[in-house]
């Protein structure tokens, strides 16, 4: 038995499904069969009986779940006190918000160690406690024991500041090559509205995008606090300001503290 059987066998008994699972726990509805099936093997028993409406609990998955349950309790406490013997404090966040709220982290602990990954990812590490902070602009549905902290972030159209607008011009949108990177949603959701064709330039870096907007003839939505601290960029006040929530996720009051105050203070 693997200690994640653990934590397999208790989803599936919050959920009795193999599928909601293998979501919550970012694995493969075949890998989480199989982890079951090795574990009734090793155990000599049958815990759940499969059926169209669901997983349904047999006596030998109550007796399992009894002793599951101080195991899964145990494991957590056992995470919980050798991590807080640590002053290492894990953050990871795109690479567009780490622009924007890293440099503030550093200054007030440089026990912080810092990520930048795609949103997806993100939330795949958290879930798997690998960080102890992310903060991304995808909201996600906390579990119990889970602090959410939220902060409107003010987007504004930006453009090179050395560019002279045509108001007849239809310019480019450079957007984020990752289909999840929520700006891009929103840039698309909101230019294609009145527009019947969209010429679209798609980055892999936060560093290209701003490369390519301060030298060609294009725009981007970016937050309102970027775009002032590059002197290459001017926001185009003929398209509206749009908001967008900017989430951080985190399992310890005092982390949640921490987030309070970065938002509050940058």
């Amino acid at each position: 038995m693997e200690i994640n059987d653990i934590t397999i066998f208790m989803e599936l008994y919050r959920n009795r499904s193999i599928t909601k699972t293998a979501e919550l726990l970012h694995y493969t509805q075949s890998n989480v069969s199989t982890r079951l099936m090795k574990l009734e093997k090793e155990f000599h028993g049958t815990f759940f009986l499969r059926t169209r409406s669901g997983l349904k609990i047999l006596p030998d998955g109550e007796r399992f779940y009894h002793y599951a349950v101080v195991m899964e309790d145990t494991l957590n406490n056992l995470y919980q006190e050798f991590q807080s013997e640590s002053q290492e404090i894990r953050v990871g966040s795109t690479q567009l918000l780490s622009r924007l709220y890293f440099p503030w982290l550093y200054e007030i602990n440089s026990h912080f160690t810092m990520h930048t990954d795609a949103v997806k990812k993100l939330n795949r590490n958290f879930n798997s406690q690998i960080y102890d902070i992310i903060i991304t602009h995808m909201a996600q549905s906390p579990d119990t024991g889970i602090f959410q902290i939220q902060h409107p972030e003010i987007l504004l159209w930006a453009a090179s500041s050395s560019l002279e607008m045509n108001p007849e011009e239809v310019l480019p949108v450079i957007v984020s090559r990752d289909k999840l990177c929520p700006l891009r949603h929103l840039t698309l959701q909101t230019l294609s509205q009145g527009r019947s064709e969209l010429s679209l330039i798609e980055v892999d870096t936060l560093d290209l995008m701003i490369t390519l907007l301060s030298s060609n003839r294009a725009i981007a939505l970016l937050p309102e606090k970027l775009i002032k601290q590059e002197r290459r960029l001017n926001v185009l006040p003929s398209l509206s300001p749009v908001t967008l929530p900017v989430y951080g996720y985190c399992t310890k009051k005092t982390n949640a503290d921490i987030l309070n105050q970065l938002f509050q203070k940058t």
